[in-house]
Order: structure tokens, then C-alpha cells, then sequence
């Protein structure tokens, strides 16, 4: 076993295996897992953010999931500050940590120090979602393109609830996202280790497993749990692959196979991004595997062999 503390980061794309894998791994370090998913923090997100199985949960301790009301406002920003503390414990106890998830932001909160943002401006807020209610997206991510030419850059301009603090932050600062961003991170946790794991599978394998996922989901009643939500389909977090394609099928854009073809080309949309970020911002180890235990032997070998 390595001496000096490490947290291991279990990234990359949806569908890859990541909790099965992370779940491997913490057993085979000793060790427990924290939460790096932005959906998965909400209690009432089920079956659509594909959380991990009670029978997954009680194999092995993790933190962050299921903790927040899906009404609160919560970002990176502030899962950082609930689990940096955690990871600390985790590093103090057992020398090592795991962090399990493809939310790349949430990644880079929980191990780096975070750029200083004004705080949230509620007149503004309210302003804005109003603007964005009655004219939509499109427009808001005009509006913000017109404030930082380069915002695609910095976010996802897909992501609607990015392109809204995005706004904040411009209109609040009266400067674009570039000026914002700190380059020059600094890691929170001094000399631990880092190690980015992802774990990779040829194009074709990866979208079959997304559909196969998808049909799953949908199998597991995941119609029945947007339309528990539908009411509150305009909060930040439910604009959230699966439940916004349900969303409309509900409203009558389209038919429940529109839609769920619709889910799985925007799931593939977004495997793809993330395969890219995890490459271009972290120095991911990316393993090749066929299953979890020939997953575990490859790390093995890797790491302490």
C-alpha cells in the first residue's frame, strides 16, 4: 500500500461502470466513497441520475447522496464546503479516499480551492429565471454570448442552469467568465495524491450500454417518477437529461418513443463531452476493461504491483 494519502477520482463518462468500479475499489483499498454526481445530491431524483442500489449503498459508505431538497440551491461550491472535511477524515483514517462521479465541476470544487464569486444576487435571480421562463433558453444563452463571446469555452451552453449563474456572475461583476475563472488551481489537500481514473470502453460498447441503461430506466418506471416532479419541472435541477425529454412527452411535444430515443442520443451527446473534459482537464488513467474484476487486476497491477 502507497504511504502517502491519495484520493482516487472514478470518472468519466455515463454508463461506463464507474459505481460498480468505485465500489470495487473502496473495498479493495478499505475505504469509503464520496459523491462527485450534482444530480445524484437530490433526495427526490431517483431512478433518472441512476443512483447507486440500496444493496450498493450498504456494501459500502458513501457520502452525498440523497442529502439535499431539490428545491435548495446547491452547486459545486457547496458540496465542496459540506465534504472537503470528509475527505480530510477519510485520508486521516485510511490514507486514501475515493471520489465517484462524471460531474467534472464537482470534481475540480472538492479538490481544489474554489474561485472567489459574489454572492447570489436574489433580486437578480428572480429577474432572470423570470426572463428565462418567458423566453427560454435560447434566449438566455444569446444574452449571455452577448456578455462573453467565449462562455462556450467555460460551460456548457446546453446546460441551462450553468448559462443562468454564468449571467449572474457577468451582470453582477460587469466582466466576462475569463476574467472570472482562476487558471492557476490550487489543491486543497497539499501533498495527497491524485489519481484520475476512467474506465474505457470502444465507442460502440459504451452508446449500447447507454441505450441498454436508458431502456432500463424507463423499465424501472422512470415516466411515473417525472410525473411526480412535472410540477416543479422548472427548477435548475430538473433540467436534467431523461426527466426534460419526459417532461415534454408529458406536455404533448412528443410520443413516449420520441422522447426515449431523444434520452438516449442526448445521453450519447453528453458521454462524449465527458469523455473529452476528463481528458483535456485532468490526467486521467484511463483502463480498458472488460468487467469490474478485470478492472481490479489492471488497477492492481498498476498501482501496487
Amino acid at each position: 500500500m502507497k504511504e502517502k494519502p491519495t484520493i482516487y477520482v472514478v470518472g468519466g463518462p455515463t454508463a461506463s461502470g464507474k459505481t460498480s468500479a468505485s465500489i470495487a475499489l473502496a473495498q479493495f483499498l478499505q475505504t469509503e466513497i464520496i459523491n462527485a454526481d450534482s444530480r445524484q445530491v437530490y433526495k427526490e431524483l431517483q431512478i433518472g441520475v441512476a443512483k447507486p442500489s440500496p444493496i450498493e449503498l450498504s456494501t459500502i459508505r458513501h457520502h452525498g447522496i440523497s442529502t439535499v431538497d431539490i428545491q435548495t440551491h446547491y452547486n459545486a461550491g457547496s458540496h465542496a464546503k459540506l465534504y472537503q472535511k470528509e475527505i480530510t477524515a477519510l485520508l486521516e483514517k485510511n490514507g486514501n479516499a475515493i471520489l465517484c462521479g462524471g460531474t467534472g465541476m464537482y470534481i475540480e470544487a472538492l479538490i481544489f480551492a474554489l474561485d472567489e464569486f459574489p454572492p447570489i444576487d436574489p433580486e437578480l435571480r428572480n429577474k432572470l429565471e423570470a426572463q428565462l421562463k418567458s423566453e427560454g433558453i435560447i434566449a438566455m444563452t444569446s444574452l449571455l454570448i452577448g456578455k462573453d463571446s467565449e462562455a462556450g469555452k467555460w460551460i456548457k451552453l446546453d446546460n441551462p442552469s450553468r448559462v443562468m449563474r454564468a449571467l449572474e456572475l457577468c451582470i453582477q461583476t460587469q466582466k466576462p467568465l475569463s476574467k472570472l475563472l482562476n487558471h492557476d488551481k490550487k489543491p486543497v489537500f497539499g501533498d495527497t495524491a491524485i489519481r484520475y481514473i476512467g474506465i474505457s470502453h470502444p465507442r460502440n460498447i459504451l452508446y449500447d450500454r447507454i441505450n441498454r441503461r436508458v431502456d432500463s430506466m424507463i423499465e424501472q418506471g422512470l415516466l411515473e417518477e417525472a410525473k411526480t416532479l412535472y410540477s416543479m419541472r422548472n427548477l435548475s435541477a430538473l433540467q436534467t437529461l431523461g426527466y426534460r425529454e419526459l417532461f415534454d412527452h408529458i406536455n404533448g411535444i412528443n410520443t413516449l418513443d420520441q422522447a426515449i430515443l431523444r434520452i438516449k442520443q442526448h445521453t450519447r451527446n453528453y458521454a462524449k463531452r465527458q469523455i473529452t473534459y476528463f481528458s483535456n482537464r485532468f490526467p486521467t488513467e484511463w483502463i480498458p476493461a472488460e468487467d469490474l474484476n478485470d478492472f481490479i487486476v489492471k488497477f492492481a497491477k498498476k498501482h501496487f504491483i
